[in-house]
């Protein structure tokens, strides 16, 4: 038996979404496997699609408490009942989860997987009852059968903590190319570059990008620069909001809020360019931004920092345009040179599409995982 495990499901987040793309592919596949979400998200939310191979289960439908310790004592509960129906051969692939993956590792007859997205001195997280520290999270990883990661980097992190290279799998960032299929680009649109995903400045960012604007709309003042993802509040701790009021440019700034997922796909195609702003730092070294995959998807022409594996797959001029991550004028010459040269742009951002298509396919994705699970 193949179980999957995963705290909650959220819509229209990174990890949920290549979530989705393994289980629709494994249902394509016609690969019989147990999902198990064991706790809800704000709004209890379920997945949509109608599975007959992956069954989904949701520990806390028929028994939920909004209560926090009433509402964590019924999750270890969840996994205890888990735990008890596991048997000798059985497979197990965890994403996250790091307070229950030790109680897993250490049953005598079972092979766990486990997904590592991110440097883990950066993202390792736990629940109130139980937080593994670093060295424990290490060496659990060690006792693993396999450990998927998202970067080059990323397993050479593991290496030089001792994980055995021969235990660590790169999957790379998933795609569904279908969601852009038909997506044409509307005429009579205005003009505008967009960011989708959270306004996170130490993640991708957003601050930078908007320095970076600051700079190019003064030569194209027509143009208008989209932030897509939730409105940052009055009291924003990034402080997006107060260098946007600073910089001047309230009137060339549109913070949409939140977009449903169906509707994404239209508003990036209408964008003259995609941009991402990654920072020089830690968690961009190791991790790698899975909204790069849609940006290609368009066939726009997407700015981008050099930064983490992205080198790896696109090429400056080529595939994408590549700025220096500790350069906000940098940045703003690539968005401009889309914006003078746009018959090149084109080219560019159809020849990134390619990469996406090539380097970032679900469906070969999934087809790599299963493989590895299946691995003897």
């Amino acid at each position: 038996m193949i179980y999957f495990l995963y705290e909650s499901y959220s819509p229209n987040t990174a990890w949920t979404n290549r979530a989705l793309a393994y289980l629709r592919n494994l249902e394509r596949m016609k690969i019989r496997v147990h999902v198990y979400f064991f706790l809800p998200d704000e709004n209890k939310s379920k997945i949509e699609d109608t599975f007959q191979y992956v069954s989904v289960n949701y520990c806390w439908e028929h028994m939920f408490f909004n209560h926090r310790l009433l509402k964590y004592l019924s999750y270890w509960f969840y996994v205890k009942q888990f735990l008890m129906q596991l048997h000798k051969g059985d497979k197990v692939y965890i994403y996250g989860l790091n307070d229950i993956k030790g109680g897993i590792i250490n049953k005598k007859g079972i092979d766990v997987y486990y997904e590592e997205t991110e440097n883990p001195e950066v993202s390792l997280t736990g629940t109130w009852l139980h937080h593994p520290t670093l060295n424990e999270h290490i060496e659990l990883c060690k006792k693993l059968k396999g450990l998927i990661v998202i970067s080059q980097n990323l397993k050479e992190y593991f290496i030089e903590k001792g994980v055995s290279a021969e235990k660590i799998h790169i999957v790379n960032m998933t795609v569904d190319s279908r969601r852009f299929e038909g997506i044409q680009t509307k005429d009579g649109t205005e003009r505008y570059i967009a960011y989708c995903g959270k306004a996170s400045n130490n993640k991708d960012g957003v601050n930078k990008l908007i320095k970076s604007f600051s700079i190019v709309c003064e030569k194209h003042p027509s143009l208008k620069l989209f932030i897509i993802g939730k409105t940052p509040s009055v009291d924003d701790k990034s402080g997006n909001l107060q260098l946007v009021r600073k910089l001047g440019i309230e009137d060339k700034i549109v913070f949409t809020g939140v977009v449903s997922a169906d509707k994404i796909p239209q508003l990036l195609k209408n964008a003259e360019m995609l941009a991402l702003a990654r920072p020089d730092n830690m968690q961009a070294k190791y991790g790698f931004p899975t909204k790069l995959g849609e940006y290609l998807l368009t066939e726009n022409p997407v700015v981008v920092t050099s930064v983490g594996d992205i080198p790896l797959f696109l090429k400056d001029g080529e595939s994408a345009l590549m700025a220096d991550p500790n350069s906000d004028e940098d940045f703003a010459a690539k968005i401009d040179w889309v914006l003078t040269h746009p018959a090149k742009a084109k080219q560019i951002g159809k020849k990134g599409r390619e990469v996406a298509l090539n380097s970032f396919d679900a469906v070969k994705e999934t087809e790599k995982l299963i493989r590895i699970i299946n691995t003897k």
